[in-house]
């Protein structure tokens, strides 16, 4: 018999949870309408970072058994500690935050189902490149440009199972032993680079093989690995409006063929082999996956607020990093979702500026070299190679345009206000920067830029 009273009761059940979704998507949403904050480096690095191991340590262990000397033992533990300590002292890690938090809850989700554990400490840190990357001693540090691009959780587990299947495998101790062994270096740099490849492309399927036997046992959609593979490689997606917005002519935009010869300075042949290795590793994961519906088994709300905070972190980074085209181009698309964020007009507004300083000053052309890995093949490689041939006078005009209608229509913000009076000095001298000066001492007794400011209309 139907029982109609559990009948309503699950209808309203389901309208009640499909109503807290909206909400709960819906505030996520907005708590970033306004402004944002970025976070705050708190919390204590961990002790192993810097204090100096005595005991022999499992990295050291192994590498006695595969007969490596002592004095290349010692090379190898020493690089990859530095290498870590540098990271976790610098600043470049998040502590105590939600991304972190999150993340590890994934990773733990997926090691529940193995009788044996790994010991795998997952950390976030501040690089803005979308990868991720794990080292012999279990330490997964997953970048924040990833979480900012990935689409969702299933895609992050099958990256973390990735990495996880590289510390299963030994791959990085493999890879250091390779090194060592003369008989792996070819007569022909081309002969070496083709079996670099071909190992490295092993190692990677190898990788993506134990990840997919992981997410299977975890229950998520392995079919969500090869989209994350296309991530990874080719994370930004187009934006028609992106010149628009920063008041970029058209007829100052690269052409298709500017943009591959800009695309093509100083590429490595190694680069050039990667699409066909990408496309193998996906033909595999396509053959071997296995089919579930798991998309989130952690949380969707979770997923959503520390991608909504990533993409910002993202922008602040690639800021405090000196690539101002990708803090330029992740805040102009991320304007486009948040049109009244006064944390993204502020930083359009400094990125500008500061691509305009460097070609004013002849640094443009090295500032955009140092930071083109950063670019992938999309948009952002497009707004580079404008910035890369645009002349003084235009980044003078279009820097200058942006921040008279920003400062406009928000007065009240501290960084538009300085980042005004600094344009204008740098354009027509100190005398006519002076007023925009004058209103930042005014108006923000307690900025930041306060002293700064008050020095500038003091000075001579």
């Amino acid at each position: 018999m139907l029982d109609v009273k559990h009948l309503v009761s699950a209808k309203y059940k389901s309208v009640a949870l499909a109503f807290l979704f909206i909400f709960s998507f819906t505030k996520i949403s907005a708590q970033w309408e306004i402004n944002y904050t970025p976070i705050e480096v708190e919390g204590e690095i961990p002790p192993r970072f810097y204090q100096t191991l005595q005991e022999d340590t499992p990295i050291n262990i192994t590498l006695k058994e595969e007969h490596i000397k002592k004095k290349r033992r010692k090379e190898f533990e020493t690089k990859s500690d530095f290498t870590l300590r540098e990271i976790f002292v610098s600043g470049s890690i998040y502590y105590n935050d939600p991304c972190t938090r999150y993340v590890r809850e994934v990773a733990a989700r997926l090691l529940s189902p193995l009788e044996s554990k790994p010991k795998i400490s997952v950390s976030v840190s501040r690089f803005i490149t979308p990868n991720a990357a794990i080292w012999q001693d279990g330490t997964l540090i997953v970048n924040i440009g990833l979480l900012a691009q990935l689409e969702n959780e299933a895609q992050l587990a099958f990256v973390l199972a990735h990495e996880i299947g590289h510390y299963q495998y030994s791959h990085p101790l493999k890879q250091y032993i390779r090194t060592q062994n003369p008989s792996s270096i070819q007569k022909r740099a081309l002969d070496n680079l083709k079996a670099d490849l071909d190992y490295t492309q092993d190692r990677e399927e190898e990788a993506d093989a134990f990840a997919l036997k992981l997410l299977d046992k975890a229950g998520y959609d392995s079919r969500e690995a090869q989209k994350a593979l296309s991530v990874l490689t080719n994370h930004t997606h187009k934006c028609e409006t992106l010149f628009e917005s920063l008041f970029i002519d058209r007829a100052d935009e690269c052409g298709e063929l500017e943009v591959q010869h800009y695309k093509n300075m100083k590429q490595s042949l190694a680069r050039h082999f990667a699409p066909t290795m990408l496309l193998q590793r996906k033909e595999k994961i396509s053959r071997t996956g296995s089919l579930h519906d798991g998309i989130y088994l952690v949380s969707q709300n979770n997923f959503e607020e520390i991608k909504g905070i990533a993409q910002f972190e993202l922008i602040e980074n690639a800021y405090h990093q000196a690539d101002d085209v990708s803090a330029l181009y992740h805040a102009a698309v991320l304007k486009k979702k948040y049109p009244e964020n006064a944390y993204l007009h502020a930083k359009i507004a400094e990125s500008l500026y500061r691509l305009y300083f460097y070609k004013k000053r002849g640094m443009i052309d090295q500032v955009l070299q140092l930071n083109r890995e950063n670019h992938p093949e999309t948009e952002i490689l497009r707004l580079s190679c404008f910035l890369y041939q645009a002349n003084e006078a235009t980044l003078q005009k279009l820097t200058g345009t942006y921040l008279k209608s920003l400062y406009e229509y928000s007065g009240n913000n501290e960084t538009v206000v300085i980042t005004m009076a600094k344009y204008m000095e740098l354009t027509f001298g100190r005398e006519q920067a002076k007023e925009f000066f004058n209103y930042y001492i005014k108006h923000f007794p307690q900025g930041k830029h306060y002293r700064y400011a008050e020095a500038r209309v003091s000075s001579e």
